[in-house]
């Protein structure tokens, strides 16, 4: 009765706003401060402190030009020496009318919590900056994070220039204005949300294995827009919680609709791995019609039963109420596949209910990664680390049949004075066009990798012996020499020295050809350049 007296009255009491706001901040512990205003951006209500009037705040007037959308602030002062942002969502009538805004605060505390997380060694630095560069939060192990002025847009002149020529993601090398360190920077939007996040190395650490970083960006952005989904979604579910409390006794059974048929989780409920329920979007995610789930196994959604008896680990845990997480591929009704975040949380009478949620672009983003990982930027080809790898797995095959395993290290002749006289874009050009060459030289399921530098490693597998490999590599050197046509630089010439060594017959693990091969490689070079020295001879 108190809450339809409320409702007509057309504001909630200040009491029942307070329980309503403490009830929904106790289910996350990274949101500070949860507050409602009016339609004039007066703050009604809530938790002490804080603002009170809103109105004249971009993120109140961007929530109230676009009432279906989140609205991220710049960051704020939210206190004496305390930053932060704020989350907003226009909260509206039935009938369309905006009446104010519902808004969390997160501290940037919470932020460089989530930034320490990431190890960018002693002179790296991780950084969460605004739509318009102003700075979020940062992590500097060597400088220390406490130095880092939040609110504040001091960014380098190459970051803007990246930024003016790709905005959602890119790459940089900049000294950093905030200390003075020259780091070689990757950046990527969170999201759709008007947020930056940057990962930098020292250029010195940078030009060693630098690509794994790449997959700690990808996590950190993927942790970030976790973490304003979060936001988002709880806001959301706080809107329509007051509305339904508004209109409870008409609009209940339509409100509980609307959550459990948003368009971004799929949920089920499921007996003895039957599903008894499930909602609209389950059904899109998987490619299904609504309800032509419902009375089907679950065995249906797996791909095989090797996944299908993972799931089974749930039941266990479930039946001890405890919940289940994991994450797991399911088939769609197409026959493709798509990556899940699968929820599991026990009900009463034995049944069960599933939250899953899609995470198919997050899985592509690792394997992206992990491709960028092993992968020389410049030219494509595999690099020190992936030819490792792989020249492992030829070793042990070639010990396994008898055959004969030809590892030719390979360095170019004559691509310094290149490279002075032309300008470095010229080099890269010429370093392209000759590891085209040496691919051109080798089967499919050899390896040609680029391992620094004019440096590069040919391995020529399952040979019956050396004679077999020398046609090749001949044919390899005679091709690194002919001329190359640099576009508005001319035709310029090198050539090759290639150093070779056999496995099993000089060596038999990994280090040891390699060092031979190189070995092979500077006596090629002493002995006049442009030839192919052997291991031994």
């Amino acid at each position: 009765r108190e809450l339809q007296r409320a409702a007509v009255a057309g504001r909630l009491p200040d009491e029942l706003l307070r329980s309503l706001l403490a009830e929904q901040r106790a289910l996350v512990t990274h949101v500070d401060a949860l507050r409602v205003s009016d339609a004039a951006g007066q703050v009604l209500g809530g938790e002490g402190g804080g603002m009170r009037a809103v109105g004249d705040q971009p993120f109140f007037q961007a929530a109230r030009a676009r009432p279906g959308l989140l609205a991220v602030s710049e960051p704020l002062r939210l206190g004496p020496a305390r930053w932060g942002v704020v989350l907003a969502r226009a909260r509206t009538a039935a009938d369309g009318r905006f009446q104010g805004v519902v808004f969390a605060e997160l501290a940037t505390e919470h932020f460089t919590e989530l930034l320490d997380q990431v190890p960018v060694g002693p002179r790296g630095a991780v950084t969460l900056r605004s739509e318009t560069l102003a700075l979020v939060a940062r992590h500097a192990p060597d400088t220390g994070d406490g130095m880092a002025p939040v609110g504040q847009s001091m960014a380098s002149d190459e970051l803007r220039r990246a930024l003016a020529a790709h905005r959602s993601q890119g790459f940089y090398v900049a000294e950093t204005p905030l200390d003075g360190v020259e780091r070689a920077s990757a950046y990527r939007q969170v999201g759709s949300y008007p947020m930056l996040a940057l990962v930098g190395l020292d250029t010195e650490t940078f030009y060693a294995p630098w690509r794994r970083d790449v997959a700690q960006l990808l996590v950190l952005a993927g942790l970030v827009q976790v973490l304003v989904v979060v936001g988002s979604v709880l806001l959301w579910v706080y809107q329509h919680r007051q509305a339904r409390e508004h209109q409870r006794a008409v609009q209940l059974a339509a409100e509980q609709q609307a959550v459990l048929n948003n368009e971004l989780v799929g949920i089920a409920r499921l007996q003895q791995r039957t599903l008894v329920w499930h909602n609209r979007t389950l059904a899109d995610m998987l490619g299904y019609r609504p309800d032509e789930l419902v009375g089907q196994s679950v065995r249906r959604l797996y791909p095989d039963d090797q996944t299908f008896e993972r799931a089974a680990e749930a039941y266990a845990l479930l039946a001890e109420g405890r919940p289940y997480r994991a994450q797991l591929p399911l088939a769609r009704r197409d026959g493709g596949l798509i990556w899940v975040s699968l929820n599991g949380t026990p009900l009463p009478g034995g049944e069960s209910l599933w939250v899953v949620l899609d995470i198919s672009a997050v899985k592509a983003s690792e394997a992206d990664a992990t491709h960028l990982a092993q992968h020389d930027l410049l030219t494509g080809l595999p690099n020190r680390l992936a030819l490792r790898s792989r020249l492992e797995q030829a070793v042990c095959e070639t010990l396994a049949s008898g055959r004969k395993l030809v590892v030719a290290y390979l360095d170019l002749d004559g691509f310094k004075p290149v490279n002075d006289s032309h300008g470095h874009e010229a080099g890269d050009r010429l370093l392209c066009e000759i590891a085209q060459r040496i691919v051109s030289c080798v089967r499919v399921r050899d390896i040609a990798a680029r391992v620094g530098g004019d440096e590069f490693v040919v391995v020529l597998g399952d040979l019956g012996s050396l004679a077999e490999a020398e046609p090749v590599l001949q044919r390899l050197l005679d091709l690194i020499a002919q001329p190359v046509s640099l576009a508005g630089h001319g035709v310029v010439r090198v050539s090759a020295s290639l150093g070779v060594v056999v496995c099993p017959d000089q060596a038999r693990s990994v280090d040891a050809l390699l060092a031979a091969a190189d070995d092979a490689m500077y006596a090629a070079k002493r002995d006049g350049k442009a030839r192919i020295a052997f291991a031994g001879s």
